[in-house]
């Protein structure tokens, strides 16, 4: 029976990972990885978690999911009425979480619908999972509560570790598990923390055993184990409350977790927390996003100047994108503006006085030549990831990407994150790509795991995803590279 197991280490940073395979402190991992191969994918925008798992398990970006942040305002249905209405508000990161798989557009099927003899374990995203199938979700809520606020991430992974040896001995021919106290130790601390790399060697320990028992069943060689995690992070310096800046600049500000704001002039959606959508007059229902022009004029927000123009000289900003009144999409920093706008299968970037983007100046490619261009550079697949997140209908007016070493959150956070994600800075968009069978040799998108499972099953993969398919192994392929 070919099995595939999914493995996911949320917040791992690639470079941590790596240096701690070279120093042996992975000896299951180097085992498994010299039969296959590492490398490093880029991942969606924003570098979150739940967000950034939808790629690996529907092959779909947030933006064709529809799912654009962890926290988003429905400005169509949205229209004032705070308690009537909070359901048109959303933060998967309180009692909402459980609307996730719901909000995922219809049409966009994930592994679980399309695998039957699958299960999950620890999983933010569950459609197509019967509860049978999804045995963990109490102990998932119990050690996220309280390893929030105790800061004790442990338990979560030897709860994860149980129930993912439990599956191997199941009948699943897909299994997919999440791994929580690397991002957890992470955000307490630093991305190479003791405590982070403590976890890490624990999923290792786990990875030992299950090649160990998939052993003993004669399923090892048939069976495609993947380890990968959902975003990066990076240490953070200075936090910019981006809801109490509005304020402070005479902008009456909804944000999370307090939604009530008398009469707001913008809702202030915080992902990660290194990043946010901003939606003007968030009160007043409407179809479309007002594009960046409108946003420029002083009655957009109800004050006096250009909100657009002072938030781009925070430090802490790198940049905020919108719609161009005349399509396309308008990227603004301090030194000034780009536009990028698609012609056919190629995205054009053109600086208009500024490279904020920091490509090296104007370039025209298809989406892989974006992504051989730009994948180890500032802002790693950013012109794709901004066109995608300006798809979905729920996207905000304008889109604030933090600077590597700022947030946008304070007054809220508790406890205080010292390291963070949500960004396009390197740092929070490359990660591990691990595999008992080769990986691809080039730069790679998280997205291509979802087909290369698939593949690997003899599951056909759905039209109408994000995936190219750049990465399709197969058992036989798994063998041959075995015997050579």
């Amino acid at each position: 029976m070919t099995r595939c197991f999914l493995l996911l280490v949320d917040g791992l940073r690639p470079d941590v990972a790596e240096r701690a395979l070279a120093a042996g402190e992975l000896p299951e991992l180097a085992r498994m990885t010299a039969a296959g191969g590492t490398t490093r994918a880029i991942t969606v925008f924003p570098s979150t978690t739940s967000v950034a798992y939808l790629p690996f398990l529907t092959g779909s970006t947030p933006g064709r999911c529809n799912i654009p942040s962890i926290r988003w305002l429905d400005r169509r249905t949205y229209g004032g009425r705070w308690w009537a209405e909070r359901e048109q508000v959303r933060s998967y990161c309180g009692y909402q979480a459980g609307r996730l798989d719901g909000d995922i557009a219809p049409a966009v099927r994930t592994v679980f619908q399309l695998v039957p003899e699958s299960t999950a374990i620890f999983t933010m995203v569950s459609r197509g999972l019967t509860p049978d199938r999804d045995p963990s979700q109490r102990e998932r809520w119990l050690w996220g509560a309280l390893a929030h606020y105790a800061q004790w991430h442990q338990p979560s992974d030897e709860t994860v570790s149980r129930y993912l040896l439990r599956a191997a001995d199941g009948p699943w021919r897909f299994v997919f598990a999440q791994f929580p106290a690397v991002d957890g130790y992470t955000h307490q601390a630093h991305p190479e923390a003791p405590k982070v790399l403590r976890a890490l060697r624990g999923v290792d320990r786990t990875v030992g055993r299950l090649r160990a028992r998939l052993a003993e069943r004669g399923e090892l060689d048939e069976t495609l184990i993947v380890l990968v995690s959902d975003h990066g992070a990076a240490p953070i310096v200075s936090h910019l409350d981006l809801p109490e800046w509005f304020r402070s600049h005479g902008v009456s500000t909804m944000s999370h977790p307090v939604i009530w704001e008398r009469n707001p002039k913008a809702a202030v959606m915080v992902a990660g927390n290194c990043s946010a959508m901003v939606y003007a007059r968030p009160n007043e229902r409407r179809r479309e996003r007002w594009p960046l022009e409108r946003l420029r004029r002083p009655d957009a927000f109800g004050v006096a100047h250009d909100v657009v123009d002072e938030l781009v000289r925070e430090p802490s900003v790198a940049f905020v994108a919108g719609e161009g009144g005349e399509g396309g999409v308008i990227v603004v920093s301090a030194a000034g503006e780009a536009r990028l706008s698609t012609e056919g299968d190629r995205i054009r970037y053109r600086p208009l006085g500024a490279d904020p983007l920091e490509v090296g100046g104007a370039f025209s490619g298809t989406a892989e030549e974006w992504l051989a261009r730009t994948w180890d550079g500032p802002y790693p697949d950013a012109a794709v990831n901004l066109l995608d997140q300006f798809r979905s209908p729920r996207t905000g007016d304008l889109v604030v990407v933090a600077r590597e070493g700022h947030d946008f959150r304070r007054r809220f956070e508790v406890p205080e994150h010292r390291s963070g994600h949500g960004s396009m800075v390197r740092s929070h968009m490359q990660t591990p790509l691990w595999a008992s069978v080769p990986v691809p040799a080039g730069p790679v998108r998280t997205v291509e795991v979802f087909p290369a499972m698939l593949s690997w099953l003899g599951v056909p993969v759905p039209e109408g995803i994000d995936a190219t398919g750049a990465w399709l192994p197969t058992p036989l392929a798994a063998e041959a590279g075995s015997a050579a």
